[in-house]
């Protein structure tokens, strides 16, 4: 082990976390320049509320308000923003 807490057995002398954090930051400031740019790209959702058999059942982007009927229609709205 170094100094630093990193495994020196391992490429680069990074643990798995440490390149998962590093994906996740990526990820975060990606969306945060959409955001910025005026496209959000719902990565806040809230999922239908209650059980399957609820009157509503709508996804909700606390970002922008919009709401989604299906998860289907969230994923491609999401993607789209991306521009994947």
């Amino acid at each position: 082990m170094s100094d630093f807490g990193f495994d020196d057995e391992l490429p680069g002398g990074f643990q798995d976390a440490d390149i998962e954090m590093a994906q996740l930051e990526a990820a975060a400031a990606r969306d945060a320049r959409l955001l910025k740019a005026g496209r959000c790209p719902h990565t806040w959702i809230q999922g239908p509320p209650g059980p399957p058999s609820a009157p509503r059942r709508d996804y909700l982007c606390h970002h922008c308000g919009a709401t989604f009927a299906t998860r289907e229609e969230l994923e491609q709205s999401s993607r789209q923003a991306r521009g994947e």
